[in-house]
This record gives structure tokens, sequence and C-alpha cells, in this order.
């Protein structure tokens, strides 16, 4: 789904640091390399010569903003333009989302030293727990998590397994709350 606002990068020439996204872009698609909320791409970019590690992929800070979809309306996506969704499998005190399928949807987590999300205009009721994969972001008590086959200006994930939704502001789902 294209995101109204969204604006298709142009052709650019090959260069190292291009290269470096291109390879961690494919390393994230194939589930080789779980980055959280798939964020600190650009900061890896720079990094060509070897292979990143977690840790140099999450220096980015993490970020929610509020997007205005033309299937969807407003809906929360990170800084980096990914969608943010949310699984109605999980429950007080009990995750769904563990293990492989953080693989496949990684949770926007707070990286080592940043205590607060940084928040866009409109997005309200964000929070954060401690999870599975660490220091998760909240959306409406609800844990916020990317899905690896999107990517910036798409929306994947909606209605996969009948349990994972995007975050739609004007739609809030009633119910679980942590």
């Amino acid at each position: 789904m294209d995101i109204m606002h969204k604006v298709e990068p142009g052709h650019l020439a090959p260069t190292p640091a291009r290269a470096g996204r291109k390879k961690l872009s494919s390393l994230l698609a194939m589930g080789a390399l779980s980055v959280t909320g798939a964020l600190g791409l650009a900061a890896v970019a720079g990094t060509a010569s070897a292979a990143p590690t977690p840790a140099a992929v999450m220096a980015t800070k993490v970020s929610v903003k509020m997007v205005v979809v033309s299937k969807y309306g407003p809906i929360l996506e990170t800084g980096n333009g990914l969608a943010l969704y949310y699984d109605t499998a999980n429950k007080p005190g009990k995750w769904a989302c563990t293990g492989q399928c953080l693989k496949v949807w990684p949770a926007l987590v707070l990286p080592k030293g940043q205590t607060k999300v940084d928040v866009g205009k409109g997005v309200t009721d964000i929070s954060t727990i401690k999870g599975p994969a660490g220091v998760q972001v909240m959306w409406d008590k609800r844990p916020l998590y990317t899905f690896v086959k999107d990517k910036a200006g798409t929306i994947k994930g909606q209605g996969v397994a009948k349990v994972w939704f995007v975050a739609q502001l004007q739609a809030a789902p009633t119910g679980v709350a942590y």
C-alpha cells in the first residue's frame, strides 16, 4: 500500500555505502539478521567493509510518526517509514511473539541509552514495556512490531494469521491492556 506523502527516490549510482545497504537489506529479507524495527540501516550503510553487528545497527534513535495511507487512514510508522503492527494474540503477562516469530515480526525496541520514544505530531498513547526483545515500544497499551516483508511505504502484514494488524489511529481496538 503506498503512503500518499512518500516520494520515490531517483536512481542512484552504486557506492560502497549503497552496496552495504543492499547487502543488509538482503540479510534482513532472508531473516539471517534480526534487526528490531529494521532501524539503523542508514547508520550501518557507511560501514560496507563488514557485516554490521546488531549493536551498530541499533545506533539510530527509535521514533514513531503518524502518516495517512489511502486504504487505512492515519497509521503509525517508524522514523524510517516502516508500518507498525500489533499482535492480538499477545495477552497481559504472556507474549505470543518470541523466538523465531521476532525474526519475521521484529519488535520495536529502544536501543541502549534511549529512555524515551521520539514521537511525531499527532502521535499519542505511546509507552514502553520490558518484553522478550528488550524495552519495547507500545501504542494504546499494545506492543509494536514491524514486518520483515515490508519496506518503507508498504503495508504487507495487515491481517496476517488474523492476529497482526496495522496500528490505525482512527480504528484503535479495545480490549487487551498490559
